[in-house]
């Protein structure tokens, strides 16, 4: 008898009800951070609008059913979609380094063009540290010199994103 009275009160607009909390909460999900309580709410509020559907009837529940398997991995395609643009996402997300302005970013400036040029030594180069070529800061490495700081220094070669470097003498400085 109990079940016969449930499925009484049961109708459509619970289901509706229930579909539309199950939406809401999973999107509140995205922008509250609630450790996943949200998200047990939403599918417990998904699952209840199945069970509601049954108590209906057959039909109505399988709709319910299809609608709800076809609808969850939507929502949760939209909301990953959503999330990233979210102030709480931007804040836990790394960014990627930028393209411009960056201590040793070679990007910008053609390798084959770099040797043979001279530059600055910035920091101490024990065998690495940065030189300073048109203004701009390098990173960079000696053969194993130690290189004082304000020492003029020549591009022997780039490999990728390494500069290998030597020092000038005294007798070429001139």
């Amino acid at each position: 008898m109990p079940m016969l009275m449930l499925a009484w009160e049961a109708s459509w607009s619970w289901v509706a009800l229930l579909l539309a909390a199950g939406i809401l909460l999973a999107v509140a999900e995205i922008f509250i951070p609630s450790h996943g309580i949200l998200t047990f709410l939403s599918i417990a509020s998904f699952v209840a609008a199945v069970v509601a559907a049954f108590l209906i009837g057959q039909t109505p529940g399988v709709i319910t059913l299809f609608a709800v398997l076809v609808l969850a991995p939507f929502l949760i395609y939209v909301l990953l979609r959503v999330w990233p643009h979210t102030p709480l996402a931007k804040r836990l997300i790394l960014t990627g380094p930028s393209a411009v302005g960056k201590a040793g970013d070679l990007a910008h400036l053609d390798p084959k063009a770099l040797v043979g040029r001279i530059g600055v030594a910035k920091t101490m180069l024990r065998p690495s540290g940065k030189m300073v070529l048109d203004g701009r800061p390098i990173d960079c490495l000696t053969q194993g010199d130690l290189v004082p700081a304000g020492q003029k220094v020549r591009i022997l070669a780039v490999e990728g994103a390494k500069v290998v470097v030597e020092a000038i003498a005294e007798s070429e400085r001139a």
